[in-house]
């Protein structure tokens, strides 16, 4: 069995430092350059389960500002299912026993990661903690990968997007 908590301790320096880490996020405009949408490369990544229900009509609740109370409150609207195929992902599909298996080629896999996590941007070692997730026991072959190799997999991708990005911006 490989050692995969090696190649996260070895960067951890730089994940604790968000002025040293370096983030990375599927680049929307990337799609479009490409003449490709992102909402339906994103939607071609939805199970099974949610594709059935796209086109739907369905209620949200969303949370709206009161400016005369001050306080946070829920609004219910009619939308149509999969019209944000990131959401749909993030709450339903990114859970999903199979949405990452252990034969998923290795871009395909960090891919998903990012769209289970909302397109969030993520260091490669969160991205790896996440896949190592998706593996129980290790032995999934991006795990097996040094992370030197999966950044430079990362950087070289003409397939899905991945661009290096600024860090998010905390939620206060």
């Amino acid at each position: 069995m490989i050692d995969t908590s090696r190649s996260l301790a070895d960067s951890s320096g730089a994940s604790d430092s968000s002025e040293d880490a370096r983030y990375y996020h599927a680049d929307p405009s990337w799609f479009e350059e490409n003449n490709l949408s992102f909402d339906d490369v994103v939607r071609a990544r939805m199970c099974d389960t949610c594709r059935a229900k796209v086109g739907q009509e369905v209620e949200e609740r969303a949370p709206v500002f009161d400016k005369a109370t001050g306080r946070m409150r829920f609004e219910v609207r009619h939308t149509t299912y999969g019209s944000d195929p990131l959401k749909c992902i993030r709450e339903h599909c990114g859970r999903a026993k199979n949405y990452i298996h252990r034969d998923m080629p290795t871009l395909e896999a960090i891919f998903r990661i990012f769209l289970a996590n909302a397109n969030t941007p993520m260091t490669l070692e969160q991205v790896r903690e996440q896949l190592a997730e998706w593996c129980p026991g290790g032995g999934c072959q991006w795990l097996l990968l040094p992370q030197d190799m999966v950044e430079r997999l990362v950087q070289n991708d003409r397939h899905y997007g991945l661009r290096q990005t600024t860090a998010p911006v905390p939620h206060t």
